[in-house]
């Protein structure tokens, strides 16, 4: 158990995830020790988070999440193995399922991310529950999944049944958000965007992409304004015009790293539904 914790560990450690406590580095268990609560301790190593890569980031409700299933873990297995107020099989299946439930999120995310990049070149599907996963609202902008009205004139090789509605309202930047697309674009020409407005009057929305060398300067990112018609409209966007539009600098099209749409303060209230997303 020592050998394994140690390396784990190591192993995190040269990730630049964690970062060795130096004032106590190690578990010093007894030898021959029948304790069983030893056993437990021995998974443990006396570790914390790296000041590096992890530095500066904000704590979420995940990792207040973490936290909670962390104590409940402990004091199950305290009230088990050392109080014994709990049968110690029924205290490792209670940590056993609390462990599962922390691996949860990391898990719905690593299928999430799976399926982006089984559909690339296809950005959005909206008919795909993880892929929809993926596009949020924007600040001032709400995301819901609608199916199609059958009296919506619509291509008949569309081929999808239901659509990403996009409500616009009070914030920043009213609209939809795609931060973390496959980001590498290279060897694809045009960026189709399909669009279905249920409005009864135009609608201007911006379209916005930037990499990851985005320094949130306006000259730094591709902006480009639509007009959004009543009922449908298919856009067909050159990827050189993305590449180039930088003032200062080319765009990196293999670190693609934010696609967004959103309108101003004079469209509040108002609505549009994403049909497809793709390069071609």
């Amino acid at each position: 158990m020592h050998t394994i914790s140690h390396r784990v560990a190591g192993y995190l450690e040269r990730q630049g995830i964690l970062e060795r406590d130096e004032e106590n580095s190690y578990l010093n268990l007894e030898e021959g020790d029948e304790d069983p609560m030893q056993q437990v301790l021995g998974c443990s190593v006396s570790y914390r988070i790296a000041i590096g890569p992890q530095q500066g980031r904000n704590p979420s409700l995940y990792d207040v999440i973490l936290d909670l299933l962390g104590i409940a873990a402990g004091g199950i297995l305290y009230t088990g193995f050392i109080r014994r107020s709990l049968a110690p099989h029924l205290s490792i299946g209670i940590v056993l399922l609390l462990a599962l439930s922390a691996f949860a999120q990391p898990l719905y995310w690593y299928i999430a991310y799976q399926v982006r990049a089984d559909q690339f070149p296809l950005l959005i599907d909206p008919d795909d529950y993880f892929s929809r996963a993926l596009i949020e609202g924007s600040e001032g902008g709400e995301v819901r999944h609608v199916d199609l009205p059958e009296d919506w004139s619509l291509p008949t090789d569309l081929g999808i049944d239901s659509c990403a509605y996009v409500k616009l309202l009070e914030g920043r930047w009213p609209g939809m958000d795609m931060q973390e697309p496959e980001s590498d674009w290279r060897g694809y020409d045009r960026l189709e965007l399909l669009i279905y407005s249920d409005q009864s009057e135009d609608l201007s929305l911006t379209l916005r992409i930037h990499d990851r060398g985005h320094n949130r300067q306006l000259e730094n990112r591709y902006n480009r304004s639509l007009l959004i018609q009543p009922g449908f409209n298919r856009f067909s966007l050159p990827l050189h015009e993305v590449r180039d539009v930088p003032s200062v600098r080319i765009m990196d099209m293999a670190a693609i790293s934010d696609v967004m749409l959103f309108a101003t303060k004079k469209q509040l209230g108002k609505g549009f539904c994403l049909l497809s997303m793709r390069l071609r």
